[in-house]
C-alpha cells in the first residue's frame, strides 16, 4: 500500500508497506517488527564510525516502510560484519535486512554509479576491475606478461561468462544497469 504524505519542510514522503511485508516474508527478517530502535546496531558499526551509515535510521525507514531507504546511498555503506546483529539484544538480522533492501533498490533501478561501472566491466570485460595501463607496464617490467591471464587476454572465454549470466538470470535480477 502506498500512501504519500507532506512533511513540515514542504517534501513529499512516500510510504510504501510492501516494503516490511517483502522483508518479514523471508524466514528470520520479520523480525524486523521487533526492533525496539535503541541504536545498538549503530553504536557497533564500524562502516558507520566513517560514513554517513546509520542502520538503526535504514531499520527505522524499512519499518514504517519510507520509500527513500531504497534511494538512499547509505544501504551501500553496509560491509556486511555483523556486528549490528551482535549486538542487538533482539537479534534482528540487520546486515540480511540490509542485503534485501539492495535486492529491492536494485530491482527498482536504484544502483550507485559506481556499481553499475563494475557491472558494465564485469559484462564487458568479464572481471569487475579493468586492466590499467599502469600495471601492464609494471608486470611487464617485473619480466611478467602484461596482459594477466584473464577473460580480457582471451575474449572466447566471454562467451562463458555470458552462458554463467543466462543461467543465473543475470538480466533479470539486475534489470536496470
Amino acid at each position: 500500500m502506498w500512501v504519500i504524505i507532506m512533511s513540515q519542510k514542504s517534501r513529499l514522503l512516500e510510504f510504501n508497506t510492501d516494503i516490511v511485508d517483502v522483508l518479514s516474508i523471508e524466514k528470520d527478517l520479520e523480525k524486523i517488527r521487533a526492533c525496539i530502535q535503541c541504536g545498538a546496531c549503530s553504536a557497533a558499526c564500524p562502516s558507520g564510525n566513517y560514513t554517513a551509515l546509520r542502520t538503526r535510521n535504514v531499520i527505522r525507514k524499512a519499518l514504517f516502510g519510507v520509500q527513500s531507504v531504497l534511494e538512499d546511498p547509505d544501504i551501500w555503506l553496509c560491509s556486511t560484519c555483523f556486528n549490528c546483529y551482535e549486538h542487538c539484544p533482539r537479534t534482528i538480522p540487520v546486515t540480511e535486512i540490509i542485503l534485501s533492501l539492495r535486492r529491492m533498490a536494485v530491482s527498482q533501478g536504484h544502483l550507485p554509479d559506481p556499481l553499475k561501472g563494475v557491472i558494465h566491466n564485469l559484462m564487458n570485460k568479464g572481471h569487475a576491475v579493468p586492466i590499467d595501463p599502469k600495471w601492464s607496464q609494471l608486470r611487464a617490467k617485473l619480466g611478467l606478461d602484461p596482459m594477466p591471464p584473464t577473460v580480457e587476454k582471451y575474449p572466447e572465454a566471454l562467451v562463458e561468462i555470458y552462458d554463467i549470466f543466462s543461467a543465473i538470470k543475470f538480466n533479470s535480477r539486475i534489470p536496470h544497469r
